[in-house]
């Protein structure tokens, strides 16, 4: 086994949680070429990332011919290179077709019953069929592939991979210097890319206050999005409005920087508060203490894979709609349930 192709066209979380497969593939075959196809947004979180040798992007800009022509070459791409496996992660059929181009004579699929399907069973030679759905988590169901390469997925730990560059971790030095941050902080980063996901601003606030109140500095953090930015500048201003000692350990770089300088920021964190989203994977990668906030997610599936995770869940303290019933257009914050006091007291056990 010479060249093997991984593709995992999702979100940026998922293409984290999958480079636990790209080490196991490493470790049992080391001598293989491992590649991935991923969506070209994603390709900041497999930077550095010692396990892989090329990786491959759909991008999702294009349109019509330019992206047609774009992909035509991905499939010629990936026939010449002559793939002995080729694993395919998700439901999306431009991957099924690839693998069945490749010409691989070891193509597995992640069983769907969407895809259930004769075509879609004709681009591949292997089938896995994974448990019912919040019977484990994203990182174990991403090892079963491998019970097609005759290895035991449960004998594996499974171990994601973040490697944040020399020089983000300087320039994430540098940011925290220029905004007089000289001591333990705890980054918080409390939007998601939906707000279904989302904690309220006034709960935040508090926990905000009382980090500082105990004498660690605090840094937001958001992606660029407008709505992100917006309820992260309200956090900042909830929190000011409470407090009046020493405002400037409290940080907002909300929307003002890369995933690649926010896994350094991490990785210099003392822990990580958030809710489920990417940056709280990265947190699980750079094994950095957390508390994370769930609400209507599968959350066997999708909680922190890591030991070092407090998991609270917004339907331990109320009623929550089924994961599978969600709208994402929904703007209600569902993990309004969560006691503000039951994160203090997490974030208080970290503080020890």
């Amino acid at each position: 086994m010479q060249k093997i192709l991984v593709i995992k066209l999702r979100h940026h979380g998922d293409v984290l949680l999958t480079t636990a497969l790209y080490h196991a593939l490493h470790t049992q075959f080391p001598d293989a070429q491992v590649d991935t196809l991923i969506y070209k947004e994603t390709t900041p979180l497999l930077q550095n990332n010692p396990h892989l040798n090329r990786v491959l992007c759909i991008d999702r800009k294009l349109k019509g011919f330019t992206r047609l022509k774009a992909e035509m070459g991905l499939v010629l791409n990936v026939r010449r290179t002559g793939y002995d496996v080729v694993i395919h992660l998700t439901d999306q059929w431009v991957g099924a077709l690839l693998a069945r181009f490749s010409k691989a004579p070891v193509r597995v699929q992640m069983a769907y019953a969407k895809r259930d399907k004769a075509l879609w069973h004709a681009c591949f030679t292997h089938r896995i069929v994974p448990p019912a759905r919040g019977q484990a988590h994203a990182v174990e169901l991403n090892l079963l592939c491998l019970e097609a390469l005759g290895v035991n997925p449960r004998s594996l730990r499974g171990e994601m991979v973040l490697r944040p560059s020399a020089e983000n971790l300087e320039k994430a030095d540098q940011l925290l210097s220029t905004q007089s941050i000289d001591g333990p902080f705890v980054l918080i980063h409390p939007a998601a890319r939906w707000p279904f996901k989302c904690w309220e601003d006034k709960k935040f606030a508090a926990v905000v206050v009382h980090l500082l109140n105990s004498g660690l500095h605090v840094v937001l953090t958001c992606s660029p999005d407008p709505v992100e930015v917006a309820m992260t500048a309200e956090i900042e201003r909830l929190a000011r409005e409470k407090t009046g000692n020493a405002p400037s350990k409290l940080v907002n770089v909300g929307g003002q920087m890369s995933l690649p300088l926010l896994a350094a920021l991490l990785k210099l964190s003392k822990f990580y508060v958030g809710v489920d989203s990417a940056p709280m994977h990265m947190a699980a990668a750079l094994n950095v203490p957390q508390v994370a906030l769930f609400g209507p997610s599968w959350v066997q599936e999708w909680r922190p894979w890591s030991d070092k995770a407090t998991v609270i869940y917004a339907g331990d303290f109320g009623p929550l709609p089924h994961p599978d019933s969600i709208n994402t257009d929904d703007t209600t914050r569902l993990l309004a349930a969560i006691p503000t006091e039951v994160v203090i007291q997490a974030v208080d056990q970290l503080m020890k």
